[in-house]
């Protein structure tokens, strides 16, 4: 009766899971010095939803 509920649960797991990875292969790509500090903040801030009013 609840299987979809495990699979939303699974879905869910992987997803955030996926995320979590990704962000360590960022910051690592920082610290590295591949990727810029001033580039990886322009793309932050294009992905910001909800942008800080100054």
């Amino acid at each position: 009766m609840f299987n979809w509920l495990e699979d939303i649960g699974w879905i869910g797991f992987w997803f955030f899971f996926a995320k979590g990875i990704l962000w360590i292969i960022v910051f690592a790509l920082l610290y590295a010095g591949v990727i810029k500090k001033s580039t990886f903040e322009k793309i932050k801030s294009r992905l910001q939803i909800y942008k800080k009013s100054k």
